[in-house]
């Protein structure tokens, strides 16, 4: 009898395992379909300031999916600059990475001294954050 309950259990116990490992497997699958699957472009923006043009705009370029919006921004500006939006915060979608979704628009002061500055273009999902450079050429004068 003893031997009839052990072989009960361990036939009831497989089933029971396989389910187990098969809903394991279909959570990783979920969240990794959840995952975001996109990523900020690098274009490689430049802009020229110079004591008559001190604001620009640099495009936010994403390639892939994305199911939450996703907000854009800019770091590392010189000293007193600010910035603000065009179009962002960026709806869930996708895209191809070759419009631009929404536009960062940095100001800095004409206090600027002359110098070539690296700021960081950024985007997030609240999950995922991608940057990239973007380039500020202070000039004395652009040549516009």
């Amino acid at each position: 009898m003893k031997h009839i309950l052990i072989s009960f259990g361990k036939t009831w116990l497989l089933p029971l395992l396989v389910a187990g490992v098969l809903l394991l497997g279909m959570a990783a699958n979920a969240d990794a379909q959840t995952s975001p699957k996109w990523q900020l472009m690098d274009y490689h923006q430049s802009a020229c300031f110079d004591t008559n043009v001190h604001d620009t705009y640099y495009g936010i370029w994403i390639k892939g999916t994305w199911k939450h919006q996703i907000n854009v921004g800019i770091t590392h500006l010189p000293a007193g600059g600010t910035y603000t939006t065009v179009y962002a915060p960026i709806p869930p979608g996708s895209s191809d990475g070759v419009g631009s979704l929404a536009y960062v628009h940095p100001t800095i002061p004409a206090s600027t001294p002359v110098g070539t500055y690296t700021a960081s273009l950024w985007a997030s999902d609240g999950t995922t954050r991608e940057a990239v450079p973007v380039t500020l050429v202070v000039k004395t004068s652009c040549g516009y």
